[in-house]
């Protein structure tokens, strides 16, 4: 085979591959539905024109006929086995032909479709048949997706205004009807909770302007009523380019990625040894030879060591009609799928390994191709962001202002709700996760230990947010899924009090019935629950002198007001009370000012009972200051010597007697202010303030008295006579004679 046609069939062959597996942005569903089977109708034009077209030296043979050919040949080989493919060939427009998948059939039908040889025009009921299958099929079939895809190098005859024939108020009736039956369609479907998916490949090489600006209006309605893809071409090799951007936009990928995802192919002799650090659908080897028949066979499939008994499919062989004009060498094909025919069916990440029959060489080796078709999906949630960092994902607390996270966890297919751990795999330079939410876009970060691409937002002022959120796994997986995010308007918090009024005398305040407050929430009394959570988010402010407690009792706020003490520092009149209440989302708060009337009462009642205490706390602290400072007796440190005697001589040989100077303990510490006092014998003494004296009273004193061995004489009774240590006191009288001695230790 020459090398610019062994080109051409790699190309091909690879770009044809994912056609059976297109999916368009579908709505975000919280569970990762894979449908059970894929129904697709497809209208194939086999009209002449695909044929030959006029030239400037007549008809010209063109081989999009071939093509086109070897394109559902391919597309036969693709499909499940519990798909179901019908075919509605332009030449037989009202006739819906099933094409058989079960692997016993399916290379027999795929001979048939090569043996076609249909060259007739392009009428409108082809696409009315395709559209009545598909009618049809979602009568019983709520867990497949439907494809309603058509191939077609000209305009439909029954459109063509170049037609004199056909009046223009037809055209616009069947057109009508054409595209309202699409809506009708897709309705139906999308009500069944599925999907329709319609693609429209025009090849338009050779129409002429009257004719583009025909094909450029049946386009634009194609794409309003089924809100379908439209692909032009423009020639033979751009129809392997558009047949390119199909196949990664059909299997997922990103058609802007130059390199297929790579399953690290290792020959090992005779077995092929593939790596994939994701789940897998299937895995698809594609022979590309110039020989009729491969000169090797596959014998097994393992999978992360394991034997997968009937896990081959195949081989399918596929190859371009016979051309009569021979414009190029045919290009042939096989097609060998292995699959997961255990569990789930899916094929888990790991190591893989086909054996074959023999070792092949290394050009064999080059001529075969490896693509795998991912078995990934993916979910969307928020959470709402709580003020204390915690989250909520009740959509019912999302409003408006309400900071927001978005997250996007990858789901292996076909499972209920099971996570793919990608923690170990370079998320950084192989994905990119974004989610437009409005018209803002929101790249999304892998947090490797929630195991989850988030991003944060703030909900815009919109009752109602679509969301897209488009995940690429660089040159192996691409999908986009479409939502909306329910925005609340920010909640209207008040208080209202159960009363117009509130009245009580301050004597009686504390006393008084509280008054009562209930929290509303949009005209509605707030739940007990909610009330709690915010309870202490109440505030209460005044301008007056007043105490108050607050207490909840069920859904309501109880507000007791106090009086301060004393009394008369309370406030009376009306004292307003301004309430603030923070709800438990953004921007909601309540404010409240409700007046409080207090009675004032009269004078003695305000007063009288303050004036009373504070007389007695005055002379109390009177009575206290005059303990403290009272002069007391140091009795552990003095005391009085003395003796008696008859005659003066004798004075000195008496016998000497000590007499302390403790007193009673009620005078001692009783008795404010006045100094303590002891008499001893004749004499009085007084404590000082300074502990080493006391002092001789002057009720005692007389003019004869002899103290310091000098008569008082005329300065008796004058004053208080301080006596020292070792000090005598001499009294001499006819019959007796006393000396006193102050001792000071």
């Amino acid at each position: 085979m020459k090398g610019k046609y062994k080109q051409l069939v790699v190309t091909l062959i690879l770009l044809i591959y994912p056609f059976a597996f297109f999916t368009v942005k579908a709505e975000a569903k919280m569970d990762p539905r894979i449908p059970k089977n894929k129904i697709v109708a497809l209208v194939y034009d086999d009209s002449g024109s695909m044929w030959e077209q006029s030239g400037t030296s007549g008809k010209q043979p063109i081989d999009n006929w071939k093509y086109a050919n070897y394109a559902l040949q391919s597309f036969t080989a693709l499909l499940e086995k519990q798909d179901q493919l019908k075919v509605v060939f332009m030449s037989s427009p009202t006739v819906a032909n099933p094409i058989e998948l079960d692997e016993r059939l399916r290379q027999h039908e795929i001979d048939q479709i090569r043996a076609w040889q249909g060259k007739k025009n392009t009428p409108l009921a082809s696409l009315h048949t395709a559209i009545n299958e598909l009618n049809k099929a979602a009568e019983n079939n709520r867990n497949s997706d439907f494809w309603l895809i058509v191939l077609t190098d000209g305009i439909f005859n029954e459109l063509n205004h170049l037609d004199p024939s056909i009046p223009a108020t037809q055209i616009d009736a069947d057109k009508k009807a054409l595209f309202s039956s699409l809506q009708d369609l897709k309705a139906k479907v999308e009500k069944n909770g599925t999907s329709i998916h319609t693609t429209l490949i025009p090849i338009e090489t050779y129409l002429n302007p009257e004719e583009l600006s025909i094909m450029a209006d049946f386009k634009r309605q194609w794409k309003e009523s089924s809100g379908g893809l439209v692909l032009e071409s423009k020639g033979q090799l751009d129809i392997i380019q558009r047949i390119n951007e199909v196949a990664a936009l059909m299997t997922n990928r990103d058609p802007d990625e130059q390199e297929q995802f790579d399953l690290n192919p290792v020959w090992k002799g005779n077995e092929l040894v593939l790596k994939s650090p994701f789940p897998l659908r299937r895995i698809t080897l594609l022979e590309q030879s110039a020989e009729e028949n491969a000169s090797f066979q596959m014998k097994e499939f393992y999978m992360n060591n394991q034997r997968i008994e009937k896990g081959i499919e195949g081989p399918f062989k596929v190859k371009t009609p016979d051309d009569p004009a021979k414009l190029n060498p045919p290009i042939r094909g096989t097609f060998t799928h292995f699959n997961n025919v255990n569990g789930d069916g899916v094929i888990e990440k790991g190591t893989y390994k086909i054996v074959f029959d023999k070792n092949l060489t290394e050009e064999q080796q080059k001529n075969i191709e490896v693509v795998a078709e991912p078995a990934i999906d993916f979910k969307i949630g928020f959470h709402k962001i709580n003020s204390n960092g915690s989250l909520t994902k009740d959509p019912s607390v999302f409003f408006k202002g309400s900071k927001m996270r978005v997250e996007t966890t990858l789901l292996k297919s076909d499972s209920s709700d099971e996570e793919i751990d990608i923690r170990d795999i370079d998320v950084g330079s192989l994905f990119e996760v974004e989610a437009k939410i409005g018209p803002n876009s929101l790249p999304l970060q892998y947090d490797r230990k929630l195991n989850k691409f988030i991003g944060e937002f703030t909900i815009p002022n919109n009752e109602k947010i679509p969301v897209n959120v488009k995940v690429n796994i660089k040159g192996f997986y691409q999908q986009e899924k479409n939502t909306s995010l329910q925005v609340l308007p920010t909640r209207k918090l008040s208080l209202v009090a159960n009363t117009d009024s509130w009245t009580a005398s301050l004597d009686k305040l504390n006393q008084a019935h509280p008054l009562v407050i209930t929290p509303m929430v949009n005209g509605e009394e707030i739940t007990a629950e909610e009330l709690k959570k915010i309870m202490n988010q109440l505030k209460i402010e005044s301008p007056g002198h007043i105490k108050i407690e607050k207490k909840q009792k069920g859904n309501q706020i109880y507000i007791y007001p106090k009086s301060l003490s004393p009394i008369f520092r309370t406030s009376v009149g009306e004292v307003p009370l301004h309430m603030t209440l923070q709800g438990q989302y953004p921007n909601e708060v309540a404010e409240g000012t409700f007046t409080l009337r207090i009675e004032d009462i009269s004078f003695f009642k305000k007063y009288g009972k303050d004036l009373v205490w504070i007389l007695i706390l005055l002379a109390l602290i009177v009575y206290l200051i005059g303990i403290i400072i009272k002069p007391r007796f140091d009795k552990n440190r003095i005391s009085i010597e003395y003796k008696q005697s008859r005659r003066r001589e004798k004075l000195r040989e008496a016998r000497v007697m000590t007499e302390n100077f403790h007193t009673s303990w009620v005078q001692r510490w009783l008795v404010p202010y006045l100094a303590e006092k002891k008499r001893i014998s004749d004499l009085v003494f007084k404590a000082d303030r300074k502990k080493d004296r006391v002092l001789l009273v002057k009720e005692s004193q007389y003019a004869d008295l002899i103290v310091r061995h000098e008569k008082l004489l005329d300065r008796s009774k004058k004053a208080d006579i301080a006596i020292y240590h070792n000090d005598e006191i001499q009294i001499e009288r006819s019959n007796n004679y006393l000396v006193y001695t102050f001792k000071s230790h």
